[in-house]
């Protein structure tokens, strides 16, 4: 689950998210195509990010910086075993298929809103400006929201704001997160993300998600603005 794919120069890559059968832990692995619709292949033998010791790992979200250069970011998964939740990220290799260099803490649970976790890391550059957003608290309740920090590079060191969370409602969105971004053909950059639709939230209250896009700016002092209108629901 989770996929998330990279063009590079001979294929496309997929980041996805599978238990390892020996551990029992959810960890990273990695398949290559030559198509984006696949088929994909893993043929590593091994995840290529599965930290034991920080509960593993879930939630690849890969980047290219202006410059070429392409990142992956990730979430450990400590919530499964009462360990603090961090965001990490790594520099990948040319061909995407393994990690190149250090592999840095960007953030971790910190602030109340977060609650017991923070996860889904996806970064932004906007002017020279490296923004990491991430998702927070329990994704089957309300409490579920959208929150960023300010980073002086794609490897950090990042810094989250005061306060509450950026986006924890937007019109019939509720409970938002799981955030990921492009730029249309007019050069205008949307978020997706996933929020609940009803007054209930958690499927096991009865409540149901849709796919959701919302246009996103930012400010003079590079602070990420939602759009003013309400945003877009996708079945």
């Amino acid at each position: 689950w989770a996929p998330s794919v990279l063009a590079v120069e001979d294929g496309y890559v997929l980041y996805y998210t599978a238990r390892h059968r020996a551990s029992g832990r959810q960890c990273i692995g990695v398949a290559v195509a030559d198509r984006p619709e696949g088929p994909f292949v893993d043929e590593a033998g091994a995840p290529l990010i599965c930290p034991l010791s920080l509960g593993g790992a879930i939630d690849a979200s890969p980047f290219v910086d202006t410059d070429g250069t392409a990142y992956l970011y990730w979430k450990s998964d400590g919530n499964c075993c009462g360990i603090t939740t961090e965001l990490f990220g790594s520099r990948l290799s040319e061909d995407g298929e393994r990690l190149e260099g250090p592999t840095v803490s960007l953030a971790h649970t910190s602030e109340g809103w977060e609650g017991p976790l923070i996860e889904g890391p996806s970064m932004v550059e906007a002017d020279g400006r490296y923004v990491l957003f991430y998702s927070a608290n329990r994704y089957d309740t309300p409490s579920y929201a959208v929150g960023f920090a300010r980073c002086e590079g794609p490897l950090g060191p990042c810094t989250k704001p005061p306060g509450g969370p950026w986006l924890s409602r937007h019109g019939d969105a509720r409970g938002p997160g799981g955030q990921e971004f492009y730029r249309d053909r007019r050069g205008n950059r949307w978020m997706l993300y996933h929020a609940w639709v009803t007054d209930q939230t958690g499927y096991q209250n009865g409540g149901a998600r849709a796919l959701f896009m919302q246009e996103v700016g930012f400010d003079a002092d590079g602070v990420p603005v939602a759009g003013d209108g309400d945003p877009q629901a996708e079945t």
